[in-house]
């Protein structure tokens, strides 16, 4: 059935749905506060400062990347991942940028990849991981706030990493550095949870409202 008896709605039903928000919510702000700190907001410094690039180059690699980024949604569309498993590849690419991105030494061409898998994570992340939310929340049950809430923590993320940003590039090309990747690695940590206590599949996930109790 599509209700729950007032029992359910009391006890049950609004713990779950606080906790699923307050997570969710928690890994985007995660991702992108990391992603935003250690590379998308230091990479024009960085490459302007240190490697000596100008505006052409870096029009450049603006230009591929969102012609890149077509290519990758028009392929994850085509390849249709479970849920699960498109979420988590793009988890590992956020981490796996931050980390090519700040690790030192700085070298050129990691500080571009970065870049490149760090905005592809971006396109390949938000779509699977709100379907999630849907289904562990129940459609049906999906309120206009919830799902701004949802979309404003990967907006409220990349506006902290942002504004990191400047502490970051201080210490760039150091041991601290690589401390930017930190948020993503604990919201994969988050994330593998979930995951395991939703049984540990990488399919769709399971609705513990698709029943009415008695």
């Amino acid at each position: 059935g599509n209700q729950l008896c007032d029992e359910c709605w009391e006890t049950w039903f609004r713990h779950h749905k606080r906790r699923t928000l307050l997570w969710c919510c928690g890994v985007a702000f995660l991702l992108e506060l990391s992603i935003n700190a250690g590379v998308l907001a230091t990479f024009q410094p960085l490459a302007v400062r240190k490697f000596g690039w100008g505006g052409g180059h870096i029009a450049t690699v603006n230009f591929l990347s969102a012609g890149a980024s077509i290519l990758v949604s028009l392929g994850s569309a085509h390849a249709r991942l479970p849920e699960w498993k498109q979420a988590f590849a793009a988890t590992a690419l956020y981490l796996g940028a931050v980390l090519l991105g700040t690790w030192p030494p700085l070298v050129e061409w990691r500080l571009l990849v970065a870049l490149i898998v760090g905005l592809k994570a971006q396109v390949l992340f938000m779509a699977p991981f709100t379907a999630i939310f849907s289904q562990m929340i129940g459609g049906q049950r999906v309120s206009n706030a919830l799902a701004t809430m949802l979309c404003l923590a990967p907006l409220v993320g990349a506006a902290t990493g942002t504004a990191i940003a400047p502490l970051c590039l201080r210490h760039a090309d150091s041991a601290i550095m690589p401390v930017a990747a930190l948020p993503a690695a604990v919201a994969c940590g988050v994330l593998l949870v979930v995951w395991a206590r939703a049984g540990g599949h990488g399919g769709r996930t399971a609705n513990p409202l698709a029943r009415q109790d008695s």
